[in-house]
């Protein structure tokens, strides 16, 4: 696989884009979206700012999901938390969503990839020459999300051995350097500063739960739907 980081990655990705965009920010926002689209919500529509958010969330009856800093925005529904989510009812209804980062490094056919789904991806993405890691925040914030795609990329390569999903999955979890990449998400930066502003639950489940939810969520033409293909 090859790996760009944010603004390069994105940029680069435009540039030449014969390969697979995967977009991360496993805290939180990638990972908040699989809860919501998990809970059976239509389409999140990913906007950069604030007052575009508020403002597009009220005229179409959406449901707001606002955070900057970590901290939910005035006016919003939910914060930025999967936990908070897998709680709301969403079946059916829009999401429309702004974050610190997350929502910022979107390109057209960009698969949304979390801890929370990463077995389902390393499966849709394996038999790809090139992937293009979008991760969110800049090179030296982004510890937690390239982390997360060491170990798309670790269950990929058990994969290519001839292991389902389900095996790749059970063989890798008793391997240390598996666990080390989960313990290195949970002691990030971004770890910690989530975890003292009282959501050390999100933490947690992005930790533990390796592809919990194994869906497949795909942006394109400014929203992202869940994929069938």
């Amino acid at each position: 696989m090859r790996y760009y980081i944010a603004a390069e990655g994105k940029a680069e990705y435009l540039i030449s884009p014969a390969g697979v965009p995967v977009i991360i920010d496993v805290l939180r926002a990638s990972s908040t979206i699989i809860a919501a689209l998990w809970k059976g919500a239509e389409k999140v529509i990913p906007v950069e700012y604030e007052d575009w958010a508020l403002k597009l969330g009220k005229d179409i009856g959406a449901v707001l999901i606002g955070e900057r800093d970590g901290v939910r925005l005035e006016g919003f529904d939910y914060n930025n938390s999967p936990n908070e989510i897998l709680k709301a009812d969403l079946k059916g209804k829009t999401v429309v969503m702004t974050t610190s980062n997350g929502t910022k490094v979107m390109v057209d056919g960009g698969i949304i990839a979390s801890t929370l789904n990463a077995g389902a991806v390393a499966n849709h993405i394996k038999d790809s020459d090139r992937t293009y890691l979008l991760a969110s925040g800049s090179p030296l914030k982004s510890d937690e999300d390239m982390y997360t795609a060491m170990l798309i990329e670790k269950l990929i390569k058990k994969m290519e051995q001839g292991y389902s999903v389900d095996d790749a999955l059970s063989l890798s979890s008793h391997e240390e350097d598996f666990i080390s990449l989960l313990d290195s998400i949970r002691h990030s930066g971004s770890g910690k500063k989530v975890s003292h502003l009282g959501y050390a639950d999100d933490v947690d489940m992005i930790c533990t739960s390796v592809n919990k939810f194994p869906i497949i969520p795909v942006y394109r033409n400014g929203a992202i739907r869940l994929s069938y293909t």
